[in-house]
């Protein structure tokens, strides 16, 4: 890269006029400069890195940093050299132009011939527009005289005293004009149109000659105030562009961020990389809906964009290349499974079977999608084998439930006692009186499965006013709730899962307390050569008394849910040897 910008540099160096390229050369030492720094900074890093300090750290420069050194330093010295004479120029120029406004400024005030003065304006003002440029800095004063000696000629030479009141008046009218078509800009749209037609204006103003004095201020201040209002306009205009284009750069770099992290990520399904696809080629829209910004910025925001874009896609090739034979080891797999759906999918083997399907089903989902026409027609295959059977098994559920209608006829009966029932006030007569409503409920069997939750929900609902209403102690409350809710869920759908996952949870429970023991004893060692017990030691020791006494408590509970599992287990192994006597 140094190699290029050295030839780069010698190329312009040997140009004629060194004012013509010094910005191309500037440009490229800014880009030499940037390359210096990143150069530093890494020689840096890398020093640091070895476990060198930054106070030790030296970089030097190459044969190419001390050569591009040298022709920057000729280019500032030929600049030097350049603006030099520029400004030697326009110090003589600016003395020729002195000289001419001081020129007006004499034929001004002098009685001369009306042709003679004319003819000598005339040529100062060809003199003038022949003269080259001065500098910036007396530009403005310059021409400020100029216009003033100018004017002043124009007012007092005699030659315009006999013409004085009717082109005084013209150019009023002229002025007035100008300044109506300068209005009427407010109603173009378009800034650069208007910033064409007011320099047209103003040189059109300048070309019209004076008016009357004691209407020239009021005309000169209007004059001022509609300039102030376009221009106004116009930086308000390029303004709001301004900050337009930032806006839409910074909206650029959001995308671009979006793509990036787009790009960046790990796909490994079919389905992803369409999704994500279907996301980048969105963001490419929303790129190219976006406004201007600035062209330098947005080519460069584009750049990075274009190659997240091209990154996800080329990462896609790749992952669609290696899918085809992913396919064909899911595709085998699925296969597998469907196969053995379809063996077992007339089995009258209610619950054994129901099982296989449901693990047949977990493994599927564990499998990768195939492609995507391939995943749906092996999906409805084997849906259709699992179908036959669960509807299958329905229909026999269905023919079972028709037999229980009676005993959901007795539950009715006996909730409706329920209902009615009040306690009597003795204690001990009212819990048997609710025990005994339990048993009968349980002895009446079971009930159609669209029933079973309406039916148990309103009993044990009730059950559990009751046994609130009753005259006991809030443990005893507590005993009594945590029963009926261990026979509510005996008696509800999936009572092994529910009943099983009560137990586990109490299980948790005694981790936890096990723990807490661990650590209040932990805590004891502490104390361990201490010769009597200190107030801290008999608090810790109490702690874990308490502790003790909850996981007691717990795994009384954890009885009462095993008892009821085990009711519940031979209950169900009768009605299910029934129900498949009855299939076959």
């Amino acid at each position: 890269m140094k190699t290029e910008l050295i030839e780069k540099l010698e190329g312009l160096l040997a140009e004629a006029d060194i004012s013509v390229v010094a910005a191309r050369i500037k440009t490229i030492q800014r880009e030499y400069e940037q390359h210096f720094q990143k150069g530093l900074e890494k020689a840096r890093q890398e020093f640091m890195d070895e476990g060198g300090k930054t106070r030790d750290f030296v970089y030097t420069k190459t044969e190419e940093d001390e050569k591009i050194i040298v022709l920057l330093e000729k280019f500032r010295k030929m600049k030097k050299e350049a603006d030099a004479k520029v400004a030697d120029e326009q110090k003589k120029n600016l003395q020729v132009k002195k000289e001419i406004v001081k020129e007006i400024q004499d034929i001004t005030q002098m009685s001369v011939n009306v042709g003679t003065a004319l003819k000598k304006l005339n040529e100062l003002q060809a003199k003038w527009k022949n003269s080259g440029a001065v500098s910036p800095h007396d530009y403005k004063d310059l021409q400020s005289d100029y216009s003033k000696a100018v004017e002043n000629f124009n007012y007092n030479l005699n030659i315009y005293r006999a013409l004085q009141e009717h082109d005084l008046k013209k150019n009023h009218e002229l002025k007035a004009e100008i300044l109506e078509k300068i209005k009427r800009l407010e109603g173009v749209e378009n800034i650069r149109d208007v910033e064409r037609q007011i320099k047209i204006y103003r040189n059109e103003w300048e070309e019209v000659g004076p008016v009357e004095n004691d209407k020239w201020e009021a005309l000169k201040a209007e004059f001022k105030a509609v300039l102030e209002i376009v221009y106004a306009r116009v930086k308000s205009h390029y303004k709001s562009r301004e900050e337009e284009s930032e806006k839409n750069l910074d909206l650029r770099k959001e995308i671009s961020a979006k793509a990036e992290a787009i790009a960046t990520a790990e796909y490994t399904t079919e389905e992803e990389w369409q999704k994500k696809t279907e996301e980048v080629i969105a963001l490419q829209k929303e790129w190219q809906s976006i406004g201007k910004a600035d062209q330098k910025k947005a080519d460069s925001a584009w750049a990075i964009f274009r190659g997240h874009c091209d990154s996800f896609f080329e990462k896609k090739k790749v992952f669609y290349g290696s899918l085809k034979e992913k396919f064909a080891e899911v595709r085998k797999q699925k296969l597998a499974l469907i196969e053995e759906a379809e063996k077992i999918q007339s089995s009258t083997e209610w619950k054994e079977t129901s099982e296989k399907l449901v693990q047949l089903q977990n493994r599927w989902k564990r499998i990768p999608s195939a492609s995507v026409n391939e995943e749906h027609r092996l999906f409805f295959r084997f849906r259709k084998a699992c179908n036959v059977f669960f509807e299958s098994k329905r229909a026999h559920y269905d023919a079972v439930d028709d037999q229980y209608s009676g005993n959901l006829k007795i539950k009715e009966e006996l909730l409706e006692k329920l209902n009615a029932y009040q306690h009597s006030g003795d204690l001990a007569a009212d819990k048997n009186s609710l025990k005994v409503f339990t048993d009968e409920w349980n002895a009446a069997g079971l009930v159609p499965f669209k029933e079973k939750k309406r039916i148990n929900d309103a009993f044990f609902q009730k059950m559990d006013e009751l046994f609130e209403k009753l005259n006991m102690t809030n443990e005893e409350k507590a005993v009594s709730k945590f029963t009926t809710k261990i026979e509510r869920l005996a008696a509800s759908e999936g009572a092994d899962t529910l009943l099983l996952r009560e137990m586990d949870h109490f299980k948790k429970q005694i981790e936890e307390i096990t723990g807490t023991i661990l650590n209040y004893e932990n805590n004891l060692g502490f104390f361990k050569h201490a010769k009597t017990k200190n107030a801290i030691m008999l608090d810790i020791e109490a702690k874990i008394e308490v502790e003790k006494g909850r996981i007691a408590e717990i795994k009384k509970k954890q009885n009462v849910i095993k008892d009821a599992l085990k009711k519940w287990r031979e209950s169900q192994a009768p009605v299910e040897k029934a129900a498949e006597e009855k299939a076959s």
